[in-house]
């Protein structure tokens, strides 16, 4: 990681941009809410004031490791001790009354040697912070009163004490949910066998408006950054110069620990972690900073850089979102894990485009413009329209992923041109549009569920809810973000597509080398992508291939049809990369296959509508023998040969309308039987076969009787 925001760095600077300079000891807290507490002059608690979780992450405070911060603490562990079983934490009554249970209890505070020590190592940081910020007397005089009346409570009971009698004081002021945290935890710490608070207490003067500026102000910030970085200057330990790993310049080494900015997506991020107490790592004698020499103004600039890529306004245009094809436990279930993906131009990181969202967004389930073939086209247009922008100009991709909390390593870095990447879009496009004719249809209900959701609304949609003439709409398979694919392999989907299992999936890097394989070489690669979506999604294919052909395609969420939507593109643009274009593939014998086997089905179905009175099995006879086919098709035609005679001769012998339907696939059978004979079925299928299978299988005819889909669902 280093590396990739040194590199950063220096494109900010030929660029003539200065991030924000903050000093390594100063972070923002976690996005939890908490209080703002008030010391008198006697050093305890005075006033009490409750801040948001939104609130609470724009504040400031200067960490020297885990647990020691100041001025906003952390309480890790509850006030009070109050066994799992406690009648309090059963109680449903409303809050007043639950509030009046909880302050009847008077337990003994809940302090330990952890609780000790750790109050003890934040006076003794107290007392070094003194010096640093007694410069400016007049206006940030506030912070260094706060650091005596701080050091005035030695021990860490009479500070609990006091916020307790505070709490008790002010109770009808504070929510229930807040103050049940911090005197009885309701986070069970299962390692420790406790309850957990992790309440942020942030410490401020009782009388702060005889001050100029507030303890938790931006301009405090501000003036601790400058004291910490002065006393930096001062530092007599690091005047030697040395040649640095990363620019080989004499520098000032950083000899105590390099910076941990947070990042969005991975939180806390070590630009270089070691344990020191893990053997291999002092194997040559070097241990924490001494393995990489860096200079210290150098991990400071590599810090603030990464933070200013990762600002707030630059999301989806510098960083995003994206899945990382692997997977975490949580709460004892799996769950798909995101990594953070950085994309900026070299020569103009600032520049207003959203490169991420299109390189690293997601297709959403909502019928939302924010669809990729939309984000792209405005992308490249804005690339296309810069002058400052060369299509020679570098694009820089890299993701960080969070390993474990002390780790942070880049999962992905990759370097195209401006010319790769507008060729790659094209191609992209082209691609998706790969497949056979298909749609699934979307009921009104569902989408008036999905769209109140949102702000804004495509005009289609907006038209088609103010219509009472229709109860679905119908979409095909659209042009996914490269993304897309990561997220369509991080599930299994079981039990005929209904049910699924969080697993690792797809690499980004793999996927972007499809995308931007041009000359379309990646055959290997492609294929094996080709072969894990299959592996994914084949037991959705088939169950919603069943249902569509028996009309109970409402039977699967919307978010199953969208999963199909999205694995029919995936499908159609590895073909394509392979050189297997739909124009061709067609008309080859894999696609027949699937075409047969979804007639087989049509035509079963109208047998079981018409001489069992609407008696439906489960399977429909095609649907039945897909999975055969998708492995040996020879077995599979050799099965239905000697089952379809039934059916077949019920059309001959039915002249009604109601073998209509029934006439017309064993006659489409007949034709595709025809072009299958000139052809030798295979006895295996390799991952490219089944997909025209399953493809074939699924896809729509071009002309079909009256009795369409449209009118069978609404009726």
């Amino acid at each position: 990681m280093l590396n990739e925001g040194y590199v950063l760095f220096k494109s900010l600077e030929r660029c003539g941009i200065r991030a924000p300079n903050r000093h390594r000891d100063v972070s923002e807290p976690g996005r939890k809410e908490g209080l703002v507490v008030g010391l008198n002059e006697k050093g305890t608690v005075q006033t009490l004031e409750y801040r948001k979780a939104e609130e609470m992450v724009k504040l400031w405070t200067i960490r020297d490791g885990k647990q020691n911060s100041f001025p906003i603490l952390k309480l890790q562990r509850p006030l009070w001790k109050v066994d799992q079983n406690d009648i309090i934490r059963k109680s449903r009554d409303a809050e007043v009354e639950k509030k009046n249970l909880l302050f009847q209890y008077n337990h003994k505070l809940n302090i330990t040697n952890v609780e000790e020590n750790w109050w003890e190592r934040l006076q003794i940081k107290v007392k070094q912070l003194q010096p640093i910020i007694q410069g400016d007397i007049i206006n940030f005089s506030a912070l260094y009163e706060l650091t005596k009346r701080f050091l005035l409570t030695e021990k860490v009971d009479l500070f609990l004490s006091s916020l307790l009698d505070k709490l008790r004081e002010l109770q009808t002021e504070i929510k229930y949910s807040l103050l049940e945290t911090i005197l009885i935890g309701n986070k069970w710490d299962r390692n420790k066998n406790e309850y957990r608070a992790e309440v942020p207490l942030v410490l401020d003067l009782s009388d702060w408006e005889k001050y100029q500026a507030r303890i938790a102000s931006p301009k405090m910030e501000s003036f601790v950054n400058q004291c910490l970085f002065n006393m930096m200057g001062k530092d007599g330990n690091n005047k030697s110069k040395y040649s640095s790993a990363l620019s080989g310049i004499n520098v000032e080494l950083e000899n105590d620990k390099f910076p941990s900015p947070k990042l969005p997506i991975i939180g806390e991020t070590f630009l270089f972690a070691v344990n020191k107490d893990t053997p291999c790592q002092s194997r040559y004698g070097k241990t924490s900073t001494d393995i990489i020499p860096i200079g210290r103004k150098e991990s400071i600039a590599i810090q603030d850089s990464l933070r200013w890529i990762t600002n707030k306004e630059r999301e989806q245009k510098t960083w995003t979102s994206v899945p990382s094809g692997k997977v975490e436990i949580r709460n004892k279930k799996k769950s798909p894990k995101n990594d953070l993906l950085i994309a900026y131009l070299e020569n103009k990181p600032d520049i207003n485009v959203n490169k991420a969202h299109m390189l690293g967004g997601v297709s959403k389930n909502d019928f939302s413009e924010s669809n990729y073939e939309a984000t792209a086209k405005i992308a490249i247009d804005a690339l296309k329209g810069k002058d400052i922008v060369k299509t020679n100009n570098f694009i820089r991709i890299f993701t960080l992923r969070k390993a474990d909390p002390g780790r942070t390593h880049v999962s992905l870095q990759r370097v195209y041109t401006i010319s790769e990447l507008v060729q790659a879009d094209e191609a992209w496009r082209e691609a998706a549009k790969n497949c056979p004719i298909f749609s699934l249809p979307f009921f009104r209900k569902e989408i008036e569920r999905i769209m109140a959701k949102q702000q804004s609304k495509s005009e289609s949609i907006s038209q088609f809810l103010n219509s009472n003439e229709s109860n679905a709409i119908f979409l095909s398979p659209s042009c996914p973000f490269p993304a897309d694919f990561v997220r369509l392999t991080q599930k299994q989907w079981i039990r005929f597509g209904q049910d699924t299992s969080s697993v690792a999936g797809a690499s980004l890097g793999d996927i972007y080398d499809v995308f931007f394989d041009l000359q379309n070489r990646q055959t290997h690669l492609t294929e094996s992508l080709l072969d894990l979506t299959i592996q994914k999604t084949q037991s959705l294919l088939i169950g919603i291939g069943n249902a569509d052909h028996k009309n109970e395609i409402y039977s699967f969420y919307s978010e199953a049809r969208f999963t199909v939507l999205k694995t029919i593109s995936a499908f159609s643009i590895y073909l394509y990369k392979l050189g297997i274009k739909k124009e061709n593939y067609m008309k080859d014998t894999f696609f027949y296959i699937g075409r047969f086997l979804s007639l087989i089905d049509t035509l079963h179905f109208e047998w079981c509508t018409n001489v069992r009175d609407g008696n439906i099995p489960p399977q429909l006879l095609g649907n039945a023998h897909l999975q055969i086919a998708l492995d040996n098709p020879v077995s599979a035609f050799d099965i239905l040969s000697r089952r379809i005679n039934v059916y077949q001769a019920w059309t001959k012998k039915e002249k009604g309308e109601q073998a209509k339907l029934g006439r017309w696939a064993v006659g489409e059978l007949g034709k595709i039987s025809d072009l299958l004979a000139e052809k030798t079925l295979p006895a295996s299928t390799t991952s490219v076969e089944r997909a025209q299978i399953l493809l074939g299988y699924l896809s729509r005819p071009e002309k079909k009787p009256e009795t369409d889909l449209a009118k069978e669902i609404s009726t």
